[in-house]
């Protein structure tokens, strides 16, 4: 396979799947910090955004698939849209944990709860990845089967 003709689009996302896979591994993606007892972290593998990462992860495995073997997905499904749908959802979730992951605190109490550096790489990371799924099938043209002119599985 000669990568010069590979999408530009198609690259950007494979990119943005493994550096979201790498930023998920740091203890910075939500940080609590509690004034002058010190601060801690925890990485993008707990909760639901362990959900959201593996969606990332199948995405980005998807578009290397499309991209490095395409001819073994079998044409039952628009794997474009499946793989932007996929990194969107991932990328929703990994951004909705962050953002909600802090839980109440007892008023009074000089705490910060919210996304650390790797949180808003891996933010990023994450959009980059969906957008460029998204425009990776405008670039190669693909289209949504049409679905309109089709009769039911029953026959009615």
């Amino acid at each position: 396979m000669d990568l010069k003709n590979v999408s530009p689009f198609s690259l950007g996302a494979l990119g943005a799947g493994i550096v979201a896979f790498i930023l998920s591994l740091f203890d910075s993606y939500v940080t609590v910090s509690a004034g002058g007892f010190g601060s801690a972290g925890t990485n993008a593998w707990t909760s639901f955004a362990t959900l959201g990462m593996l969606l990332v992860i199948a995405a980005t495995a998807l578009i290397a698939v499309r991209v490095f073997a395409g001819q073994v997905l079998p044409p039952v499904a628009p794997w474009f849209l499946v793989g932007a749908v996929l990194a969107g959802v991932g990328t929703f979730l990994l951004i909705l944990r962050a953002l909600t992951g802090g839980g109440s605190v007892p008023a009074g109490l000089d705490v910060n709860i919210g996304p650390g550096w790797s949180g808003w790489l891996l933010f990023v990371a994450g959009i980059v990845l969906t957008v460029c799924a998204v425009l990776d099938s405008r670039a190669t043209g693909e289209k949504l089967p049409d679905f309109s002119g089709q009769k039911p599985a029953d026959g009615n």
